[in-house]
This record gives structure tokens, sequence and C-alpha cells, in this order.
């Protein structure tokens, strides 16, 4: 319910003397915060005890967060797995469109994702003055220099490109995130054990890998990424988080002290819990969840650490913090990669996806609703749960409406804004007419109110508009089934042939937005 306005006769006078020039001007007025937001990799919705109640990991700080934040309860990832979860976070649309297509993964050195002359987040925010800078797991794809060009085509495609004498890691980056409107950047190409397993820091590495896996787990004593990877020398997983965790502390303070006047935005792409599962020495056995659960209390030991750099700043209030994880976790509970842990995995009675049915890659609730907390001391009332159906690609378009800042018709195709949530003036149950899942085999979901229509059959766009495709439906009402165990397709005959037809228009025309 939006909050009565109540104006003081004094307050009345002096607004009635400045004017009506003055009074628009006030209203035109921008807000421009500090933007910072804190993604985490393959978290799950029940993973916060803010969230889940039985959860068996202790987040102390991301429930004090929780507390001063509005809580979306139905907020999406823009994919159930990291590529196209981040590349809608970052551009507003679904990466489905892109050259991937639907189910596509990115290749260890396939080149960058995002299109030229496509605006991000970052984009939009440096037009808008801010100082922008990513830190964290990039995983948009690098076009690194080539000694021979004609392996180029090759490297986009091969998930196992093994000529690693053909990267020119001396060189910078053809392509990366600083193309990508970030002044600044420090993180890994991809996920911790993906190649180059190496800092990489404005478009270049910090160190140029040399290492086999074989060489670093002789010079280290263990190794935790892949058996055919290129290590830098120190890149170790111990290592990896506070080095993250560090540069993301020292931005916040180098723009604050340095460009006071200056608002910054930090994009903060942690490599938590996602795999090699490996929890530094003073987190093990602080959580009753296995490795898993250490590691998670290890990452909320960091996002603590970044918000109180943010009060000891004197920021915090004027500061808008999201968090929100990629996608859902990993299935733990049929075993995993051993190699890629430290410890023991088992979750112990631990449901990282809460009221939740699914996993990561996948079409359920627990791939892709995600854990989404936004705090802004001096707009947002704290304490405050939303239920309104959010997706990742919305927030570029929030943040332009908070600037005032009007898109054009090719960005942010996917994307709705919901500034207006923050103050409680709307919170419908959804501001998109219908939103798009993906599943990592290609398939497609759409959900539109409380219903979720899966739609079997069709693994591309252009299946989907191929009506000689045979399709199968399986349509749930979440606000009846939440762990989607009743399929009542039977029932809603006409929902199904609106949702389907849908989808359809939303892959034909290119965008699912119709007011832009």
């Amino acid at each position: 319910m939006r909050t009565p306005l109540v104006i003081s006769s004094c307050c009345l006078i002096l607004l009635l003397f400045a004017g009506p020039a003055s009074l628009s001007a006030a209203a035109d007025k921008p807000n421009r915060p500090n933007v910072v937001i804190i993604l985490a990799d393959d978290m799950g919705y029940g993973d916060v005890t803010a969230i889940n109640k039985q959860s068996r990991i202790p987040t102390p700080n991301l429930d004090q967060l929780a507390k001063q934040s509005l809580v979306f309860t139905d907020a999406h990832a823009a994919g159930s797995y990291c590529v196209p979860s981040r590349y809608g976070l970052l551009t507003g649309r679904y990466m489905w469109r892109t050259r991937l297509g639907s189910g596509g993964n990115l290749a260890n050195f396939a080149g960058t994702l995002i299109e030229p002359g496509r605006k991000t987040i970052a984009d939009l925010l440096k037009d808008a003055g801010y100082r922008t800078a990513l830190v964290g797991k990039w995983h948009q794809g690098l076009d690194w220099k080539l000694h021979d060009e004609s392996e180029r085509e090759q490297i986009r495609v091969d998930p196992n490109y093994q000529n690693f004498q053909n990267i020119d890691f001396a060189s910078p980056a053809l392509k990366g995130p600083q193309d990508y409107g970030f002044a600044y950047s420090f993180g890994t190409a991809g996920s911790a054990e993906m190649n180059p397993a190496a800092f990489i820091e404005n478009n270049r590495v910090t160190v140029i890998p040399t290492l086999s896996s074989e060489q670093a787990k002789k010079k280290q004593g263990e190794w935790f990424g892949r058996d055919d990877n290129i290590v830098a020398e120190g890149y170790t997983m111990d290592r990896l988080v506070p080095t993250l965790s560090n540069k993301a502390c020292e931005f916040v303070e180098t723009a604050t002290r340095n460009h006071p006047d200056q608002p910054f935005f930090l994009y903060y792409a942690m490599t938590t819990p996602h795999n090699p599962i490996v929890p530094n020495k003073p987190f093990v056995s602080k959580s009753r969840a296995g490795t898993f659960g250490d590691f998670v209390v290890e990452l909320d030991h960091h996002v603590g650490r970044l918000l109180r750099k943010l009060d000891e700043l004197g920021i915090a209030e004027n500061t808008l913090v999201f968090f929100t994880s990629d996608n859902g976790p990993v299935d733990r509970t049929n075993g995993y990669r051993q190699r890629w842990v430290r410890g023991d995995t088992q979750i112990y009675g631990h449901d990282s996806n809460g009221p939740c049915t699914g996993w990561k890659g996948g079409l359920e609730e627990g791939g892709h609703r995600v854990p989404f907390f936004v705090r802004w001391p001096a707009t947002i009332k704290p304490g405050e749960e939303c239920s309104t159906t959010i997706v990742f690609n919305d927030v570029l378009p929030t943040l332009a409406e908070m600037l005032n800042v009007k898109l054009d018709h090719n960005t942010a195709e996917d994307g709705q804004s919901f500034f207006k949530a923050f103050s409680g003036e709307a919170r419908p149950v959804s501001f998109h007419k219908a939103i798009v899942h993906n599943h990592h085999n290609g398939t497609f979901a759409i959900r539109q109110g409380p219903f979720k229509l899966t739609v079997r059959g069709p693994k591309t766009t252009a299946e989907v508009l191929d009506d000689s495709i045979p399709v199968t439906f399986t349509l749930y009402d979440l606000s009846k089934d939440l762990e989607e165990t009743t399929d009542v397709s039977e029932k809603h005959p006409q929902q199904i042939k609106q949702m389907h037809a849908l989808l359809k228009q939303y892959v034909k025309e290119g965008s699912s937005n119709t007011d832009r």
C-alpha cells in the first residue's frame, strides 16, 4: 500500500513559493546512489536462513541484509545456469536470442557473447557518470589474441581446445569486460576451474599461465581444477575467494576516498559456492551441511565484509545493494565429482532449494528461483517482502528508471523496471505479461501469473515456431503447488493455448516488451 503523503503548512508554503518550474526540476532530478550487485554462484533459494528456517547453514550477514532489505520472494535468474543468467542480468535480454541459442553454453575460449554495441548495465551507469567495476567471475567470454588466426573458428566452438601455445596470453585480450562498460575489472574468465586458470585484470592476465594441471598439483600438493587446465603460478583455490573479496573492498574504498562526488557501480560476481568446493580453513566445519555448507559460510563472511566496508566509509545510507544468486544449486544428493571438493559433499538433511523442487540447469523452480534482496536505506523500507514476479532482465530497466534514462527498442528487450516496487508505489503480480525459462537442454517454459507451462518437443527457437514439431505440455499452478507435483493442463486448455501463443510471439518478435 502506498504511504499517504503528509505535508506540513510550512512545507506547503515553501513548495508554493518554489513555483512550478522548481517543482518540475526536483521531480526530474535522478537518483544517483552507489550501486552494488552481489551475485553468488550456484547458491540455492533455501541456503539462506532468513528464507529457509530449516537451513543447516549459518548465514548471519545475509540474514541481517535480508532484515534491512526488500525481499523479493518470486525472483528468477534469466537462465538456470551461469552463462544465460549473467547475460540476462547484464543486458536485459534472454540469452537464447544470441548465437548460442537455446541451451547453449560458452566453450573455454569461445570469444565474447555480448554483441557489439549492445548496452549493458555498466554502459548505462558509466554514461550516467558512475565509476564502474567488475570483480569476480565474468563468464561472458573473452577474445584472446591468437598467433595463428586460422584457428579462430575452432576455438569458438571447441570446449576442450588444448593448443594453449597459440594463445598470446602476454597480450591483453582483444575483447573483454572493459569493452562492455567496466572501467576496471579483476577476476576470472569463467568458473574457478575453467581455462585459463589465472587472474585477469583489465582484460589481461596478471601472470601468464604456463603450468599444466599435473604441474600445478605437484607444486601445490593439490589441484581442484580440471585435468586439462593451463594454470598461472600463484593461482590457487585457497587464494581465489579472499583475493576477490580484497579487490571488491579495495575498489569501494578507493572510489569513495578518491572520487567522493562521483557514484560508483560494483558488480561483485562471487565464485562461491560453485565448484571447486574448497572452503578455507577458518570456515571448515562451521555448518551442519558438509563442505558445501562450509563454503556458503565463507561466502556469507565475505558479503558481510563488503557491507561493513560500506558502513565504515559512511556510504551505506545511499548505496543501493542487490544480493542474489545466478541460479539454483547443483544436485549433490546423488554424488559429486570428488576431485573438485576438499571434504565431504553430503548435505546432511539440508535442502538447498527450500520449498522448491529441481536443480541448476532445469526448469523446476529450484533451478532458477533465487534469493533476491534489495537494500537502499535512503529509499527502501526494510524488512518487507514483495511477491511480484521479477527476472534478472529487469535490473537494467530498473536502474534506467531510477536515473530517468529512457531506453530504446534495442536495449533490455526482455526487461521491465520494478523501480516502483522499491517504495511500494506499485507491487503487481508482475510487471511482465509473462517471463520465459530455459532448460540447459533447450526446452522452454513460460510463466504467467501463477501458471508455469513447460513446452516439451521444441529445443530451438526455430522449432518453437515450427508447428510440425510435436509438442506436449505440462502446466503447474505455483500458487497452490510450488513443488510442481500436479499437472493441471487438462483443466486449463485455454490457458495453455494463450501461453503457448505468447511464447511463440516472444520468439518471433525478438522482444517480450510491447510497451517500448
